[in-house]
């Protein structure tokens, strides 16, 4: 096996660390595009969760509305269903007065 001369192992070298330059250049790239997608990632997901938040809020604010809503309901219906009341009461002590 001949001697590689002192020239040539500074040339093989030489190659040896251009090529790891190079790998290390696309690895540099490579992690780079990873974090400008993992930051982009991120602002996504802040979004997403500040419009999930909104939209947790609007749920809750309606849900205190039909609560409302319901209440008012209900108290309307019981008025009601005591004039009713009212109304059949008086018609029972009373039957004559439409008569008169």
């Amino acid at each position: 096996m001949p001697c590689m001369s002192a020239t040539d192992n500074q040339e093989a070298i030489q190659q040896r660390v251009e090529k790891l330059t190079q790998h290390m250049a696309a690895i540099r790239r490579n992690m780079e595009k990873l974090m400008a997608e993992n930051q982009r990632l991120r602002e996504v997901v802040r979004l997403a969760e500040s419009e999930l938040r909104k939209r947790r809020d609007q749920v809750q604010h309606l849900e205190t509305d039909l609560q409302g809503l319901q209440s008012d309901r209900f108290d309307a219906k019981a008025r009601v269903e005591n004039a009713i009341e009212k109304l059949d009461h008086l018609i029972a002590v009373n039957p004559n007065k439409d008569e008169q």
